[in-house]
């Protein structure tokens, strides 16, 4: 087995030189790989500029890889960060389309919708299971990108995916990984900036060093969206309500005037909101989550160390 590369396909605004720590944070994790910068045209102020640019250079990568040799591109991980992720994203989707995989794909913050086609064909361009590491509390995802970003629906980046797809394995990224995350000296003074700034990819990158090395995550739970929530306690009293499903102290909820729906946590904060028919679907999440065991990070940790593992023997 030849030694194994990594790629790093960077997010907006990041494409021309790689982020402070990033590369050094791969290298931890793949301490005998060769990792790689991918820079592309993303450094566009116009977000609909770069998003298109994202796309457009998904062909490139893709006729890359399948020029490599057969043991290389066997032992490629491809990793992206939010429009990187994106990239990586189609990418892993047009491999399986000719019959080509990489090693692994590992996609942190992917700015894709969570709907996109390209998404439920991840896991065909991927030998070991896809990484999806996502972050419900995102802020850039859950409102920038979700307001102001015309897609057809939230990131995946923040939602996951509304039922399990094969061989992708989703990683929630823990609630308190801002304040266990050093990043720049100034940041680390002021907690607050971290928290409104946590789509960073040193934060992903921390919590992929910690499932990388046998740890778990926390076991949240992910609510996909419909329309953009700001989660907050309700103080009502269900009188205008209907409970149409629930599980664990989780209640799927319809409005007896208006018919939207709404999804509460045990603590009656309301998590999502949005049509019965969209809210039924993340229910659906919610309970497999509830019902089944919480989420964790089986096979996360041993695709990385076996494919550390059978670099080092070579």
């Amino acid at each position: 087995m030849m030694a194994m590369t990594v790629w790093y396909v960077p997010g907006w605004m990041r494409t021309q030189e790689p982020e402070r720590g990033v590369l050094e944070g791969l290298r931890e994790i793949y301490p005998e790989a060769d990792v790689v910068f991918k820079p592309w045209n993303g450094d566009d102020l116009r977000w609909p500029r770069a998003v298109t640019n994202a796309d457009e250079s998904v062909g490139r990568l893709v006729d890359e890889i399948a020029a490599l040799p057969q043991a290389e591109r066997a032992s490629l991980v491809l990793v992206g960060h939010s429009l990187g992720g994106r990239i990586v994203a189609r990418a892993l989707a047009r491999l399986g389309e000719r019959s080509l995989a990489v090693r692994q794909g590992v996609l942190m913050a992917a700015a894709i919708p969570y709907r996109d086609r390209d998404v439920g064909r991840i896991g065909n361009g991927s030998a070991l299971p896809v990484l999806a590491i996502c972050n419900p509390d995102d802020v850039t995802l859950r409102y920038a990108y979700a307001v102001v970003g015309g897609e057809s629906s939230p990131a995946l980046g923040a939602n996951g995916t509304l039922r399990p797809l094969a061989n992708v394995e989703e990683v929630v990224v823990p609630a308190t990984i801002t304040k266990e995350t050093p990043i720049d000296r100034t940041w680390a003074k002021w907690q607050i900036a971290k928290d409104v700034a946590n789509h960073h990819a040193l934060f992903y990158l921390a919590c992929f060093k910690k499932v990388a090395a046998g740890g778990e995550t926390d076991g949240r739970i992910m609510v996909p969206q419909d329309f953009t929530t700001v989660e907050s306690r309700v103080m009502d009293k269900g009188i205008w309500w209907d409970v149409l499903d629930e599980a664990g102290g989780w209640k799927l909820e319809r409005n007896k005037v208006t018919g939207h729906a709404r999804i509460l946590d045990p603590q009656k904060v309301r998590r999502a909101w949005g049509s019965p028919t969209k809210m039924k679907e993340a229910f659906r999440k919610v309970k497999r989550a509830v019902d089944g065991p919480r989420q964790r990070t089986t096979r996360v940790p041993s695709a990385v160390r076996d494919g550390r593992r059978q670099q080092s023997e070579e």
